[in-house]
């Protein structure tokens, strides 16, 4: 098979999309080749967000993201040149998700697109690992968007139905600083953040109790304390302290609890905090979508913890699918060859599902 969309994709660098212009370009005249009507929207920063559609009213939608995360030095392969060996295809981004990416391209090509009743809609978005920038974007500005939606994240070809949400918090203490030998007459910005961190994971305990079905792997909202950050000298009390915690979650229901409790323990310090991310989590609720989409893989659907841009869009049949291995983040990030070939394979089948009939 030639693997030329794949290894044109990772050859761009898009680290924290240094060259999304170059990428979305890219894609942009490849859809156009196939008669696509491609629109690009940017940010102030420039960084930009691909729209394709072909003909009328989609009633399928692939979404995407073009940006990668950094890679480590002790990669054996070269990070952004597609290397085949054996049945591994190694290169930074080729999991997650460029390999999803490039696997729909490559079943556009093999489509009669003349043939298809139902529009597809085709969305390729920057700054996915870090902030969902260019979803949010790509939600302000086009509001028609179908339903019935597939993002190409790295599954190893098994149905992702469902995702957790995210709520992201960042705490600033502040305090008085003094000469340690004089700690009684400061306020230590450290000790506030410990105090508050034992009333926070007491909290978390008792979110464990509060189960969804919905979730096998992890059925409750979780708490990690990700950041912690303060003082600038051994012999001074510290003024400052800033902490990072984030949840996910399992229920819409438990953003405004933990909203509620974050707002009523804070109270009780001195600090400036900021609710940095609050995104809800998503599932399918049509139990027909799941049946088709288990009959059309192979494999039964399962839910995850992560969060992906289906969570930003919020339509009521998103499926997550992509090739596998799931090597995302990892030194020396690979999918094999025989995974790519069957997402093709099934990617082509949902195209004609949704679009043909």
């Amino acid at each position: 098979m030639n693997y030329k969309i794949l290894s044109d994709l990772v050859s761009f660098n898009t680290i924290e999309d240094l060259e999304n212009e170059k990428i979305i370009e890219y894609i942009k005249n490849y859809l156009e080749d196939m008669k696509f009507k491609v629109i690009t929207i940017s940010n102030k920063s420039n960084k930009k967000s691909l729209i394709a559609t072909y003909g009328n009213h989609p009633n399928l939608c692939f979404i995407g993201h073009s940006d990668t995360v950094r890679c480590s030095n002790n990669w054996t392969t070269v990070p952004h040149k597609l290397t085949i060996k054996n049945d591994k295809m190694y290169g930074l981004g080729v999991c997650d998700m460029k390999g999803g990416i490039a696997a729909f391209l490559d079943a556009l090509k093999e489509i009669d697109l003349n043939n298809i009743k139902n529009g597809i809609q085709i969305i390729i978005t920057f700054d996915e690992e870090i902030g969902f920038e260019g979803i949010n974007i790509v939600k302000t500005y086009r509001k028609e968007i179908s339903n019935n939606i597939l993002i190409g994240e790295p599954t190893d070809l098994i149905p992702i139905i469902s995702c957790k949400g995210c709520m992201e918090y960042k705490v600033k203490f502040k305090g008085k600083a003094v000469h340690s030998s004089r700690l009684i007459f400061g306020d230590n910005a450290i000790v506030s953040c410990m105090k508050f961190m034992q009333e926070l994971i007491s909290f978390s305990e008792c979110l464990k109790t509060m189960k969804s079905n919905l979730f096998t792997d992890i059925s409750y909202t979780t708490m990690n304390i990700g950041l912690i950050n303060g003082g600038t000298a051994i012999n001074i009390v510290p003024d400052e302290c800033t902490l990072s915690f984030d949840f996910r979650t399992v229920s819409k229901e438990h953003h405004k609890l933990i909203k509620d409790k974050m707002k009523e323990i804070l109270s009780k310090y001195n600090v400036e905090y900021e609710l940095c991310t609050n995104i809800y989590p998503c599932r399918i609720k049509n139990q027909d979508s799941i049946n088709i989409i288990e009959k059309l893989t192979g494999n039964k659907s399962i839910t995850a913890s992560y969060v992906t841009e289906g969570n930003i869009i919020l339509k009521d049949n998103t499926i997550i699918l992509g090739p596998g291995p799931i090597t995302a983040h990892e030194e020396n990030e690979y999918i094999t060859c025989s995974s790519y070939q069957k997402t093709i394979d099934i990617y082509k089948k949902i195209i004609n599902y949704y679009c043909k009939e």
